[in-house]
């Protein structure tokens, strides 16, 4: 008996120990969706099912305008929420890059109508979009 225990433990430990090393070092390759100091926008509306792919690509056609034309670099992304809301994530350097951009997008004239246009599909005002700011630490 005790040589099929000392057999088993000994063919087992390197299994153990390699398993053990792999799940410990799992979280080591996780990424932050957002570093410490960044800020992440969501904006939220409701829009009714048959409306949703053009506005998603009313907010892409956003996003393409503000990549071409903001005076400060961000990412975004459109999408749809599980609640079927549309809307888009962005993500700032900071708190003062995402006050520039937000300065930005109310000065421009094109930029305001691509974003009243977006929720005119969903029947809609942008006052209707749910805007939450996050700021990640």
């Amino acid at each position: 008996m005790n040589n099929r225990f000392l057999c088993l433990v000994t063919f087992s430990a390197p299994f153990i120990i390699l398993a053990s090393s792999a799940f410990a070092g799992h979280h080591e390759s996780l990424m932050v969706p957002a570093k410490a100091g960044q800020v992440v926008v969501t904006y939220k509306g409701e829009c009714p099912s048959e409306s949703v792919d053009g506005a998603i690509a009313k907010i892409k056609e956003v996003i393409l305008y503000e990549r071409a034309n903001s005076p400060v670099q961000y990412a975004s992304s459109p999408g749809v929420w599980a609640d079927g809301k549309v809307g888009a994530v962005d993500v700032h350097d900071s708190k003062e890059a995402m006050d520039k951009a937000f300065a930005w997008q109310a000065a421009d004239a094109t930029w305001t109508a691509s974003y009243d246009a977006v929720a005119a599909s969903c029947a809609v005002t942008v006052d209707d979009f749910e805007v939450s700011v996050f700021e990640a630490r």
